[in-house]
């Protein structure tokens, strides 16, 4: 099972239809290999038509989820970015003696 969390003030209403036993939205589920950084395995959006698509149409992300009895790991929280201390370049020595430049 997966359970998930939608935004409804992100679906597009007039996509909504009417069926025998309700008012309808279609959803789209993307299930992840890998879980996001905030350990969701699926992301949700509203599905559009074929039409659509090939028109360009771009349906918002409504929500995500996750797969019911799998622990998801924690949060992945961002990594201070180290800075490398430059070293003074060494000085060069002058190995022309007494050669006049």
């Amino acid at each position: 099972m997966i359970k998930i969390k939608i935004d409804v003030t992100k679906l597009d209403k007039t996509r909504f239809y009417k069926g025998a036993k309700g008012t309808y939205a279609e959803l789209v589920i993307y299930e992840n290999d890998q879980p996001d950084q905030y350990g969701n395995y699926v992301s949700v959006k509203q599905d559009c038509s074929k039409e659509d698509r090939e028109n360009g149409v771009k349906m918002p992300f409504i929500g995500n989820g996750n797969r019911i009895g799998q622990k998801a790991p924690p949060p992945q929280q961002a990594r201070p970015t180290r800075q490398v201390a430059k070293a003074a370049p060494a000085p060069v020595e002058d190995d022309c003696g007494d050669i006049p430049w």
